[in-house]
């Protein structure tokens, strides 16, 4: 197919305001997808952990990043910035009377003490929640400042592009696995979503494709790098490579999963007694790639690598536990929220992607101790790729599960 017959096919402009780089992609629709275009500008390591500067670092250089790839069209989705993104679940009135916007605002302005003029607030409501007062009803809150809101709107203007959908990353986190769940038999089965970015872990609970838990963890990359850089005196830049190179010394392009066919294993790792689930297993912890064929849960999953121990991260490994535990404590919390919603549903997989996912070690100390049947995704692997597209900064040839919200965000509803 000629490149120039993709175009009036081309889905909008997907753009994520991520900690460690500002990522535009953007596909054709089809199955599987094709890809047209992609770029990444990295973040200045003195701008990571200053959230007001770096989204005024990458709106400025929006303009020039999407020129330097041949996008199609004007058109454009965004994700708003998970840390400056505030999730919350909530219980409101059922009420044919009140809206449920008026009393998520009058809870946000009750209990953060929230001007509700000064926020966007989006929701979603949680289905088939068992509880006792059935006059209630759990729902997820977004809600962001608007001025952040604004100034994202003026940069694309700026740069000429219409925003059609602004989501909050969870919401183009689950977005990016639609095609996995989108069978009859997948309708009931629960998936544990985790991306482990650099400033933020972002997690999210799906019952087939519909959102029933989000939530974001301050918990991240850089705590990581600022435990590995304290013990061996580097900066934050060289502690990070050193991490990231032992992760990928026992990875390899096995270690990744199509995203059409991610499927876990039902096996040694499944819970098979009554201790919680953020208690140590000695049970391996699945992290092989599916073949091309999708393979149902249950079924054997090709190419796992190994487990691998506590401790094979040599003299790192004591500084990496502490921020490693802090980050199992709070997923297992979330997996408790989750089991009290629904209590008749057990979490069947969790599913790695963020940057942080390349370090294999770290995905498989986490599932081990949340102990759940685990992979990790690649999103761009089911993409069609010609090796003629613009693709600045992005390697194609290596994993990249740092590019699932944005490849979400791809299929994200406009809602603007």
């Amino acid at each position: 197919m000629a490149f120039g017959m993709l175009s009036s096919n081309a889905l909008p402009i997907a753009i994520e305001f991520g900690v460690s780089a500002l990522k535009v992609l953007q596909l054709t629709a089809g199955d599987p997808p094709t890809l047209i275009a992609g770029a990444c500008l990295d973040t200045p390591e003195e701008l990571r952990s200053d959230h007001d500067k770096r989204l005024t670092f990458q709106c400025e250089h929006l303009g020039k990043l999407l020129k330097s790839g041949r996008f199609k069209g004007k058109r454009a989705i965004c994700s708003i910035p998970a840390s400056c993104t505030l999730v919350q679940h909530l219980q409101i009135q059922k009420s044919d009377g009140t809206p449920a916007t008026s009393q998520i605002l009058d809870q946000l302005q009750s209990q953060i003490q929230c001007d509700p003029s000064r926020v966007v607030v989006r929701h979603i409501e949680v289905d088939g929640v068992q509880s006792a007062g059935a006059s209630r009803s759990e729902v997820i809150c977004f809600a962001v400042a608007r001025d952040l809101v604004m100034r994202i709107m003026n940069a694309m203007r700026g740069a000429k592009y219409e925003v059609i959908g602004m989501h909050s990353e969870h919401v183009a986190l689950a977005r990016a696995f639609d095609r996995v769940t989108r069978r009859d038999s997948d309708r009931d089965f629960t998936s544990l979503y985790l991306d482990l970015g650099a400033g933020a872990t972002k997690i999210v609970l799906t019952c087939g494709r519909d959102i029933v838990f989000a939530k974001t963890i301050q918990v991240a990359g850089i705590d990581l790098d600022r435990a590995v850089s304290k013990v061996v005196g580097c900066d934050l830049r060289e502690a990070r490579a050193r991490r990231l190179a032992m992760g990928r010394d026992r990875s390899s392009a096995q270690t990744t999963v199509k995203i059409e066919a991610v499927r876990c294993r039902v096996g040694a790792a499944d819970r098979t007694d009554d201790r919680p689930a953020n208690a140590a297993s000695e049970s391996s912890v699945n992290m092989g790639s599916a073949s091309d064929e999708e393979r149902r849960v249950g079924s054997p999953t090709p190419g796992f690598t190994g487990s691998v121990a506590a401790g094979d991260l040599g003299n790192l490994d004591a500084p990496l536990q502490a921020p490693t535990n802090e980050l199992v404590s709070e997923i297992s919390m979330c997996l408790r929220y989750h089991e009290r919603l629904f209590p008749d549903r057990s979490v069947g997989r969790a599913v790695f992607v963020g940057g942080e996912a390349r370090e294999l070690m770290l995905c498989q100390r986490i599932a081990k101790l949340l102990r759940l049947p685990a992979q990790v995704a690649d999103p761009l692997a089911c993409v069609r790729k010609t090796g003629n597209e613009p693709m600045r900064s992005v390697d194609l040839l290596a994993p990249q599960p740092g590019w699932a919200a944005v490849f979400g965000l791809c299929y994200a509803p406009k809602n603007l």
